[in-house]
C-alpha cells in the first residue's frame, strides 16, 4: 500500500492510490461471501478538494510570526507537520491562509492566546474562518479586530467571516454560517453549513453521494423515505421531492435547527423533521412509546407509508441486533457507510433478507486508507 498522506497531495499517483483502496475492500466484501454488483466508483480532484479544516497554530518564541501545522495522527509525543501549502483545501481556503499568514500578526488582540485556525469554505469560496483561544475573549475588542482584517481579505477577493471561540463563549463577528450549493444531474440544492458543525469535508464526493441516492429512488413517488440521524438535512433536502413524503430525526439540537432552515431554503413542503434517536423512533413506529415531541411538531408517523430508509451511521456501523432489525424491515435500504469492516458485518446479516441491488465507492479522503462506500439493498 502507499503511504497514506498529511496535508498534502500526489496527483501523479492518484489513480494508485485509489484502486488501491477500491482493492482492499472488494476483497473484504468477498471474504464476507457477500454478492454484489459492478462497483460505480466516484474519484474525487487530486487536489484543492477539501471544504472544511482545522490547524494548530504555532508561534515562534518571540511570537512574531506564526505556522499552520498539523500532527501525525498517534504520534507520541505529538509530531508537528509544519505547513507551507495546503493542496488538500479548497483554493478559498489556501488563499486565506495566505492572508493570515501576512497581516494577522499586526493584531494583538486576535493572537494572543491563540492555538487553533479553523476553516469552513463553500465552492463559491465563501468563508467562515474560527480562531479558538486558551482566554476570554474580549467580545468588542475581537470584532473590531476582525472587521479591520476582513478588508484585507475584501481588497483580495474574499468574502469572510470570523468566530472567536474560548471555553464556554463564542463571538461572532457577523456569522458562522455559509451557503453551500449542490449539484446533481437535474436540479441545484441549497445547503446552510455551520462552523464546528458536522459536514461533508469533500464537496464532490458529497455531491457524488447524493447523485448516488437519487438514482436509488427513482420509482419512489407514491412512497415515503424515513432518514435516521438526518444532521443539517443533506440528504434529506436532496431526497425529498423523490417521495410522497419525509420523515427525518436528529437527536443533537444545532443541526436539527439548521436541518429545519435548509427545508424551508429549498421550499420543501412535504418533510418532517424531529428529534428523535433510533430506539425512539423504532418505539414509535410500533406504538409501544408515545412521545411529546412528536405532538408538539404536529406529526403522526402513522401517516406515513415509510418503504425506504436511509442510514448513514458511524463508523462502527449499526452494531447491535435491534438496529439491524429495524432497517431489515424496509423494503428499500440506502446505506451509506464510512466504515468497511463494519459494513460488511451489517450486511452479512441484512443480506439474510435482502440484496445489494446497487454497489459505490466516494473517494472522501484522497491518499488515506479511508473509502466511503454507498449500498442499495432492497427485500428479496
Amino acid at each position: 500500500m502507499l503511504k497514506t498522506l498529511i496535508g498534502t497531495t500526489d496527483p501523479q499517483n492518484y489513480d494508485q492510490y485509489l484502486n488501491e483502496k477500491i482493492d482492499s475492500v472488494v476483497n473484504l466484501f468477498k471474504k464476507n461471501n457477500l454478492e454484489f454488483p459492478e462497483p460505480e466508483v466516484f474519484a474525487s480532484p487530486a487536489e484543492y478538494y477539501r471544504m472544511r479544516t482545522e490547524f494548530c497554530v504555532f508561534f515562534n518564541k518571540e511570537h512574531t510570526d506564526f505556522e499552520f501545522c498539523m500532527f501525525v495522527p498517534k504520534s507520541k509525543p505529538k509530531q508537528r507537520i509544519e505547513l507551507k501549502s495546503f493542496p488538500v483545501g479548497s483554493k478559498a481556503i489556501n488563499q486565506a491562509m495566505a492572508i493570515l499568514k501576512k497581516h494577522l500578526m499586526k493584531y494583538d488582540e486576535l493572537t494572543v492566546k491563540l492555538f487553533e485556525a479553523d476553516f469552513l469554505a463553500n465552492q463559491k469560496g465563501d468563508l467562515v474562518i474560527s480562531l479558538n483561544y486558551h482566554k476570554k475573549i474580549d467580545e468588542n475588542k475581537f470584532k473590531e479586530a476582525a472587521y479591520s482584517l476582513r478588508e484585507h481579505f475584501i481588497s483580495e477577493g474574499l468574502s469572510v467571516n470570523f468566530v472567536g471561540r474560548a471555553k464556554k463563549q463564542t463571538v461572532l463577528a457577523d456569522t458562522d454560517t455559509i451557503l453551500e450549493t449542490i449539484k446533481t444531474k437535474d436540479k441545484d440544492f441549497y445547503l446552510y453549513q455551520v462552523e464546528g458543525n458536522f459536514s461533508q469535508p469533500n464537496i464532490y464526493a458529497c455531491q457524488n453521494m447524493v447523485q448516488f441516492a437519487r438514482d436509488c429512488c427513482s420509482n419512489c413517488k407514491d412512497e415515503d423515505l424515513i432518514e435516521l440521524y438526518c444532521g443539517s438535512g443533506t440528504f434529506t433536502v436532496c431526497l425529498a421531492d423523490l417521495f410522497r413524503k419525509v420523515f427525518s430525526t436528529e437527536v443533537s439540537r444545532v443541526p436539527t435547527l439548521t436541518a429545519i432552515k435548509n427545508i424551508e431554503k429549498n421550499n420543501i413542503k412535504n418533510t418532517q423533521i424531529a428529534r428523535l434517536s433510533a430506539v425512539e423512533v423504532a418505539q414509535a413506529l410500533e406504538g409501544t412509546r408515545e412521545f411529546k415531541r412528536l405532538k408538539l411538531a404536529d406529526i403522526d408517523i402513522k401517516d406515513y407509508n415509510l418503504t425506504t430508509l436511509l442510514i448513514d451511521p458511524p463508523r462502527s456501523g449499526l452494531e447491535y441486533k435491534e438496529a439491524l432489525d429495524f432497517t431489515a424491515r424496509f423494503n428499500r435500504v440506502i446505506y451509506i457507510s464510512c466504515g468497511p469492516t463494519s459494513l460488511c458485518s451489517d450486511l452479512t446479516y441484512l443480506c439474510k433478507t435482502h440484496r445489494i441491488k446497487k454497489l459505490a465507492f466516494f473517494d472522501q479522503f484522497p491518499y488515506t486508507e479511508h473509502l466511503e462506500t454507498g449500498v442499495l439493498l432492497e427485500k428479496i
